[in-house]
């Protein structure tokens, strides 16, 4: 009898635990998505770096990656308090607080590409190439960032090395085109806003 009425009481309690495990999960879904999002975005201002609209969504989007970015490490903690995880939820837990870190970091990054590339001319003669190397490797990022994301959700091995693997071709990019600024611009007179360009697309 004594079990029974321990197994009713139990009920509930894990019933809720699986709700607000879900919940969390939704929460990181979202915030995967509008960090996305924001990649996605972000990319369009190297054609239109002066659209209103568009860096309006962007701090818009950034707000609401820094409110998810409390919230889910919120649940996290509140989630080991109250429900006094056992190990393999427990891993789960801390993989949820961890990925929300770096996610809300690479948001961070967005917002500093977001701001650079709003202080760029591309009509300056010389970088106009320079729209082609940006996009293919936002493209890039975009493919790893979302490979990143579904490895995680679907713990899986392969995605995960895949990801690893995209993540030399993005530097070599990054690599190719700090060499093609050093080529293109050797020796060569630049106006203030070449420079500010420059060093943007360097940085």
């Amino acid at each position: 009898m004594n079990t029974l009425n321990e197994n009713r009481s139990s009920t509930p309690v894990l019933g809720i635990k699986d709700k607000y495990l879900d919940q969390l999960h939704s929460d990181f879904l979202l915030l995967s998505e509008v960090v996305l999002t924001q990649m996605i975005k972000a990319e369009e201002l190297v054609h239109d770096n002066k659209n209103k609209d568009l860096v309006n969504l962007l701090k818009h989007n950034e707000k609401l990656i820094n409110s998810l970015d409390i919230t889910i490490k919120e649940k996290v903690v509140n989630a080991i308090m109250l429900f006094t995880p056992r190990a393999s939820d427990l891993r789960r837990l801390m993989a949820y607080h961890d990925m929300t870190i770096s996610m809300e970091r690479v948001g961070d990054l967005i917002e500093n590409i977001s701001l650079a590339l709003q202080e760029m001319d591309f009509s300056i003669q010389g970088f106009e190439v320079y729209k082609r190397l940006l996009v293919k490797m936002f493209t890039q990022t975009d493919k790893m960032l979302r490979k990143a994301v579904f490895a995680f959700s679907g713990v899986s091995h392969e995605m995960a090395y895949d990801t690893i693997l995209m993540d030399d071709k993005v530097d070599k990019l990054e690599r190719k085109i700090e060499r093609k600024l050093a080529e293109d611009f050797n020796n060569q007179a630049l106006t203030s806003q070449g420079l500010v360009s420059m060093m943007n697309l360097n940085s």
